[in-house]
């Protein structure tokens, strides 16, 4: 038997030892080569997700608004905020085409999104494309629709099979549920909550509330890291805002302005205010035209007016109310003193009249008739100064202080002439705003004492806790209370039979106030075509509740006067007012 060569034992030994080195050589270069590849990847195609900047990124969580109430709460929701979520699905977080199946199917049997976006983002494989290197890459990113249910939040944040590839983000919509209603007074935001009008922005520092925030350390791509938190600050909702406004008596004004607007006066613009003559409290205000609230960007300029604010006007006859308070007040006249009125020169001038064949009238058959004469010699017996302090007494030519901006303030007597003071005793010549005027009427209701007028009633936190009451306030007195008090009784003298308002009569109750017709300025003098009617007034008579105000712009003839056009309107406000707020009344029978 041969015995090996040491020679050929070593060569042998050597030749498996090498082939051990080899592949020890072999599996060491490969784990370099992977180990320099993913180094020369990291440093020069890193994946912003994974590498923290020394900086920080804070995701700012939205404050929910506070919403705006009528006087009952959030029974009557005039503008509310809510959450919306628009979520998306990253498909690339989930390799496994069974989950992927079931996240698909969770999502789409909720409802709240579209299916098709769905189906494309988790089970359609065509979700790649070709980036700006040529590169073909995954998209990492579907947005699938938006959501106001909570539950379907929820739903995203806690179920397993959706919660890896879906994600969400919150944000604050504004929603007006009235439409139109009330949208002079409540204004508007837009989607970026910008205030932009009524008392949405008046408003807006108490509404807005205080938004939260979440910092962490923040990737490459900006992105927070959340386990390395930086600091975090929960959202603090807006306040509410109560109004004095009845939604349901506000309602019966809008209806009362649309009929008089479409289908029987045709005047090309009108307002009403009610208030509570004991508290000043407002209880509704509108103008036409008007606007749908969420629209409010594309409605005309002339439908954005807050015309009871806004508008000044010369008033017409009821003024003449005012006239003979001053005058009973400084004690030249009783109700029953007899003024002339006969024909002649006033200040110079010639002055039409209804007199109904008169040369005399007492001053209540002068606020009865509307006498312009009978006006004219109280305000000479007056004189400028003396008219002019009681005209301020009563909140003429001041703003009455509501929390609503593009309010006027009207002016009293111009430039002081004797023509002009005695037009000022008719309406001419002086300039008012509804507002102004309904609160004056109110004074007369309530003892001669002027109220501040009140349109909202409280702010609450969002925890319902009241943070501030707005409390009825007397500003002054207009009058002394025995001169309010005659003058009310001539002024139920208007709503005779014989009366320039019986049009403004309600069954079951005694009603006090004035007509007025005026022309509307124009260039270089007075409309001969165009005029304000108006009907102001309270009720009920013996123990005033409400005062209410109607003004008709540019009725066309013969509907013009305040008498024809805005007394029915009154009478059919005050009507449903009494249903609504079960005003008892005090003249059933018609006697009084």
């Amino acid at each position: 038997m041969r015995m090996p060569r040491p020679l050929d034992a070593c060569g042998r030994l050597f030749a498996r030892t090498g082939l051990r080195f080899a592949i020890v050589a072999l599996a060491l270069a490969s784990a370099f080569a992977v180990v320099t590849r993913k180094l020369v990847q990291v440093q020069l195609h890193p994946d912003p997700e994974k590498i923290v900047v020394p900086g920080v990124v804070t995701n700012v969580i939205a404050a929910m608004r506070g919403g705006i109430y009528d006087r009952h709460g959030k029974r009557h929701p005039l503008a509310e905020s809510f959450p919306l979520w628009t979520v998306g699905i990253d498909p690339t977080v989930i390799a496994d085409d069974d989950a992927r199946l079931a996240a698909y199917r969770t999502l789409a049997a909720c409802g709240a999104f579209d299916r098709a976006k769905i189906y494309e983002a988790l089970v359609s494989t065509n979700c790649t494309f070709v980036d700006g290197k040529g590169a073909v890459r995954r998209r990492q990113y579907f947005a699938i629709g938006t959501t106001a249910d909570q539950s379907v939040a929820d739903l995203l944040a806690t179920n397993p099979a959706v919660a890896r590839c879906t994600s969400k983000k919150r944000i604050i919509r504004r929603s007006y549920p009235q439409g139109s209603a009330l949208c002079h007074v409540v204004g508007f935001v837009n989607a970026i909550e910008e205030p932009l009008a009524g008392l949405e922005r008046t408003f807006d520092r108490r509404l807005r509330g205080r938004p939260g925030y979440k910092a962490a350390d923040a990737t490459a791509g900006h992105h927070a890291i959340a386990s390395r938190p930086r600091g975090s600050r929960d959202p603090v909702d807006g306040n509410d805002v109560l109004l004095t406004i009845d939604l349901d008596v506000q309602l019966a004004v809008e209806a009362a302005l649309d009929e008089a607007m479409a289908e029987e006066l045709h005047p090309r613009a009108a307002w009403a205010v009610v208030m509570d003559v004991r508290t000043g409290e407002i209880l509704a205000m509108a103008s036409r035209p008007g606007f749908e609230v969420s629209a409010f960007g594309s409605a005309d300029a002339s439908a954005q007016r807050n015309r009871a604010i806004s508008d000044i006007y010369e008033p017409g006859s009821v003024m003449k109310t005012f006239a003979a308070a001053a005058a009973l007040d400084e004690g030249l006249v009783r109700t029953n003193t007899l003024l002339d009125v006969s024909p002649g020169l006033y200040c110079g001038r010639p002055l039409s009249d209804h007199t109904h064949g008169h040369d005399e009238l007492t001053v209540a058959q002068m606020i009865a008739w509307s006498s312009n004469r009978g006006a004219s010699r109280l305000g000479m017996m007056l004189g400028k100064a003396r008219q002019q302090a009681h005209l301020k007494a009563f909140g003429f030519g001041r703003r009455t202080g509501l929390p609503l901006l593009g309010e006027s303030a009207g002016r009293t007597i111009g430039d002081g002439s004797e023509l002009n003071n005695i037009r000022t005793s008719i309406g001419q010549g002086i300039t008012v705003t509804a507002i102004q005027l309904v609160t004056a009427y109110s004074a007369i209701a309530n003892g001669g004492l002027l109220m501040q007028p009140i349109l909202v009633k409280s702010v609450a936190g969002p925890d319902g806790t009241i943070v501030t009451n707005f409390e009825p306030r007397v500003v002054g007195r207009a009058c002394s209370e025995g001169t309010a008090r005659q003058v009310a009784d001539m002024l139920r003298g208007v709503v005779s039979r014989e009366g320039t308002g019986r049009r403004a009569r309600v069954p079951g109750y005694t009603v006090a106030g004035k007509t007025g017709t005026a022309q509307m300025p124009v260039p270089g003098g007075y409309s001969k075509s165009d005029y304000y009617g108006s009907f102001v007034g309270f009720f009920p008579a013996t123990d005033p509740r409400l005062a209410i105000l109607v003004t008709c712009e540019a009725t066309p003839r013969p509907r013009h006067e305040g008498g024809k056009c805005a007394a029915p309107v009154f009478a059919r406000i005050a009507a449903d007012a009494a249903r609504i707020l079960q005003i008892p009344p005090d003249d059933p029978e018609g006697l009084l």
